[in-house]
């Protein structure tokens, strides 16, 4: 093998990708911290919703079963059988007893002025011992216990709503009628609203004990001393107890078993309960989660897209620059290929040079090389005379696309192009395609207004054209926008200025010219 194969064997232009692979990793890092934070915000909204969502369901629900209690129980104590001393107390529960099942309760009884309870098929028994009968008669105000064990078995829980029986004087109690609430049904109503927000819902009774609770919280226990094995943010269990006491409502952080929750309460109309619902954030951000991991996978998805469409965009300018590397060690080897550099070829040197930097259809220097040397030759423009820089564009390249076809296309173009560097040479400007049907030619140091007239004029009727290939006619027509350019002139400036004047022609026409003074 020679010395040269060698040379292009080790050769190796590549460029690394590990600094793309590790920004996007770090980019990565951050999106999962992001998405992470926006869900633990998330999450901390949810809460407060959602415990608010349960204690509004649960109370209102309670609130109306005291009510309904309340209102039926003084309508039956408008009846006047209930004050006729001629009716036995034993009639007057039997309509009672008929109407228990019916609105849902536990049991529905008479009350004599001696505070003797009647219920049909048991015997009368005496409830003066009961702390809430004692207040009845004595405040002749309405009662709402607590939750209590009663009937034959001693064990059964339930609620208690009673209401005074006044004479017609309304001094004197004659009784009272009370109704008993089944325990399980305000237990289910606690549960379903607390399912329904997944949060948790406890019933606190008049003395801070707990009556009900759906997360298992012992009956009878201080609610206190729950609150006072938490750590409390921003208050104390003292605190959130002289609020309850004083029937305020009011919400809480705490962070219990190693779980930060949210707590709001409040008091149930009628009665001394309290309802407590708390939502944690670990079963509302383990509900986001799923949908917070999809969307990190669509952010990595996109990221590992983007990071393949950089190496892709890399490894093309790579192959550019291997061109470029490539024309230049030929051309190293063109010229000290031995010590008598008398007889190179020149013309093959600018060749192996142009590669990768001219238009192969056109045989143009590309927008890069004609932005160079434009810019070069703006700076050496004489200050006396007129200079131009023509933007030129094809009207009609797509209609000739779709009716003779690409070929029919690219003869266009390189005719356009042939004409463009014809009058680069004759002026000594430079000219270049500069996209697509777009082309550039900068005419500098022409003698005035009048010779650049003249110039366009000739221009644009040769742009205006039928060329024959293979017997078919091909039309081409051109606009340019034309803007005069000064020693001092930006090339942007020139640039916008000429596609600002070749927009005009396009929405006025086509195919003629425009100058734009600057």
């Amino acid at each position: 093998m020679n010395k040269d194969s060698s040379r292009e064997k080790d050769r190796n232009w590549e460029i690394s990708f590990f600094p793309v692979v590790r920004y996007g990793t770090v980019f990565c890092a951050l999106l999962l911290l992001v998405i992470l934070i926006g869900g633990a915000v998330l999450s901390l909204s949810q809460m407060k919703t959602r415990a608010k969502s349960s204690l509004t369901s649960s109370h209102a629900q309670i609130s109306q079963r005291i009510e309904e209690s309340v209102t039926l129980l003084e309508s039956l104590a408008g009846l006047p059988e209930f004050y006729d001393p001629e009716i036995p107390p034993i009639e007057k529960v039997k309509k009672l007893d008929q109407m228990s099942p019916h609105f849902g309760y536990l049991m529905i009884c008479y009350v004599d002025a001696d505070i003797i309870v009647y219920s049909d098929g048991s015997e009368p028994a005496s409830l003066a011992s009961r702390e809430y009968m004692q207040q009845l008669f004595s405040t002749g105000q309405r009662q709402v216990t607590d939750s209590f064990a009663a009937g034959a078995d001693g064990v059964t829980l339930n609620y208690t709503v009673a209401v005074p029986l006044f004479e017609e004087n309304g001094e004197k109690i004659s009784g009272c009628l009370f109704c008993a609430i089944y325990f399980d049904e305000v237990t289910e109503i606690l549960q379903q609203s607390a399912s329904a927000n997944r949060a948790e819902a406890t019933l606190i009774g008049s003395r801070g004990q707990i009556m009900s609770s759906t997360v298992g919280l012992p009956y009878g226990d201080p609610v206190m001393d729950v609150l006072r094995n938490a750590r409390l943010f921003g208050t104390t269990a003292d605190r959130l107890e002289e609020q309850m006491l004083a029937r305020m409502p009011g919400d809480y952080w705490s962070l219990r078993d190693g779980m930060l929750y949210y707590t709001v309460f409040q008091r149930v109309e009628n009665t001394g309960w309290d309802i407590l619902s708390s939502v944690s954030f670990g079963t509302v951000f383990a509900e986001n989660l799923p949908s917070l991991l999809l969307v990190l996978c669509l952010g990595i998805f996109l990221c590992t897209g983007l990071m393949l469409l950089i190496r892709r965009y890399i490894a093309g300018q790579m192959k550019v620059v291997d061109v470029l590397v490539h024309s230049v060690e030929e051309l190293e080897k063109k010229i000290y290929h031995d010590e008598r550099p008398d007889g190179v070829d020149f013309n093959e040197i600018i060749r192996l040079t142009g590669d990768g930097l001219t238009d192969s259809l056109t045989n143009m220097v590309t927008r890069s090389v004609f932005l160079n040397q434009a810019e070069a030759r703006l700076g050496k423009l004489n200050p006396e005379l007129i200079s131009a820089l023509c933007f030129v564009d094809m009207d009609n390249l797509k209609y000739i696309n779709d009716t003779l076809g690409h070929i029919g296309g690219d003869i266009a173009l390189k005719s356009v192009g042939y004409i463009l560097r014809e009058y680069e040479k004759k002026y000594d400007g430079v000219a270049g395609r500069y996209g697509g049907d777009e082309f550039v030619l900068l005419l500098p140091d022409l003698d005035d207004m009048e010779e650049l007239t003249g110039l366009l004029d000739e221009l644009v009727l040769r742009l205006h054209a039928q060329i024959g290939s293979n017997g078919r006619d091909i039309p081409v027509q051109c606009s340019v926008g034309v803007a005069v350019c000064r020693a001092d002139s930006k090339l942007e400036e020139v640039i916008a200025a000429a596609d600002e004047a070749l927009y005009f022609v396009k929405q006025n026409g086509k195919g003629y010219y425009k100058i734009h003074q600057i």
